[in-house]
């Protein structure tokens, strides 16, 4: 009597439960992560942009006015387009806030959606800095 080589049906379909199970368990982790490690691009990004609005603020009168996301860093979105970026002058451009708004993909982020840094070095979201930076 010859026994036949292979898989069954049965043990086939217990191996596919078994690897769906995995997936289902293993995606919201997942997806998780990948929404964490894309809000070092927002803050990356509003460093940069801090940076250079004191550049701004140097070279001309010691003044803000007339800066804007455009203008310093040449665009209104981070890198990947994860984030939309914007400029708020306040204090007759003495002072500004940089805010980097979930855009895309990640607007997902019901955490952190919105990431802001002022010129007194002020960050949020208010309360949830620690998290989000």
């Amino acid at each position: 009597m010859n026994a036949a080589a292979g898989f069954t049906l049965v043990e086939l379909l217990v191996t596919i439960a078994i690897v769906a199970i995995l997936s289902a368990l293993a995606y919201p982790s997942y997806s998780s992560y990948i929404i964490k490690a894309r809000r070092g691009e927002a803050t990356r990004e509003l460093l940069d942009l801090a940076a250079a609005m004191e550049r701004y603020y140097a070279n001309n009168g010691s003044s803000y006015a007339g800066a804007s996301a455009m203008r310093l860093s040449g665009a209104t979105h981070t890198e990947h387009g994860y984030y939309s970026l914007a400029v708020a002058l306040s204090n007759a451009g003495q002072g500004y806030t940089l805010t980097a708004s979930a855009a895309g993909a990640q607007a997902g982020d019901s955490h952190c959606p919105r990431f802001t840094l002022a010129s007194s070095g002020i960050k949020g979201p208010p309360g949830k800095v620690d998290q989000c930076w």
